[in-house]
């Protein structure tokens, strides 16, 4: 089981109640039963990803709802794909909390607990996520990693909020009145893109992208699949280019 805090972007709930309880509580020695319970929560404590739940608005006044893995200075924001939602990371998201970072993955609008109707205006909610790093988990770094529509998003704001990086997977060129290939033609952001080599039209934009973009690093991959699928068949490759590229860009 995996111990879970619940952070909003501007208050912190305190557990001031529970620790008061602890406190106030029989001591255990004498109870075998007491001291069964003890061991039963510090299996829970021991679990390598602890996760804070968050929950944060838009700037078009969406609430969207995301968890936190990890702790550290430098902070990865997980931006799910069409279809999917913020548990397609749940594994990355472990590894890369792992390694040493902080790391948020959320629902875009419309998807699990947010607000609002689906696959609209991906980029207002991933500019909210991004600043929830900044502000409320208070990294000094932020890359974006995002799946198909979210990579697409990922590539239109890296400028204006000037994140350390962006890694797209499978991206489009465009999503509704979102223009990656417009903001990739200006970018100063250092950009990775993976596609697999039998994804069309998405191997076709990955390379309009590569040509538009001046800072930009391609990776192709075997087979068809899309977006975080791909971890079906390359997780433990898929898994060692992003954190390398995560730790390039921010050491």
């Amino acid at each position: 089981m995996i111990a879970r805090r619940f952070k909003s972007f501007c208050i912190l709930i305190p557990l001031l109640a529970l620790l008061l309880q602890a406190c106030t509580s029989e001591s255990p020695v004498s109870s075998p039963q007491a001291s069964g319970n003890l061991e039963e929560t510090s299996e829970v404590v021991a679990e390598p990803a602890a996760t804070d739940q968050a929950r944060f608005a838009t700037g078009d006044g969406e609430e969207i709802s995301g968890l936190v893995y990890g702790q550290g200075d430098i902070g990865i924001v997980l931006a799910h794909m069409r279809g999917r939602g913020q548990s397609s990371w749940t594994e990355f998201a472990i590894e890369a909390s792992d390694s040493g970072y902080v790391v948020l993955t959320f629902d875009f609008r419309g998807y699990g607990d947010s607000t609002g109707a689906k696959d609209k205006r991906m980029d207002k909610d991933l500019e909210a996520a991004v600043r929830y790093m900044l502000f409320v988990e208070n990294v000094r770094k932020v890359v974006i990693i995002g799946a198909s529509m979210g990579g697409t998003a990922a590539i239109t704001i890296a400028d204006e909020y000037n994140v350390a990086a962006v890694a797209a997977i499978s991206p489009s060129i465009t999503y509704g009145r979102i223009d990656a290939l417009e903001a990739a033609s200006t970018m100063t952001t250092p950009l990775l893109l993976i596609v697999a080599e039998d994804d069309p039209p998405f191997n076709g934009y990955a390379e309009s992208l590569l040509a538009a973009a001046s800072t930009t690093r391609y990776l192709e991959m075997t087979g068809s699949q899309h977006g975080t699928n791909l971890f079906a068949e390359h997780k433990d490759e898929l898994t060692e280019q992003l954190l390398a590229f995560v730790y390039a860009q921010t050491r």
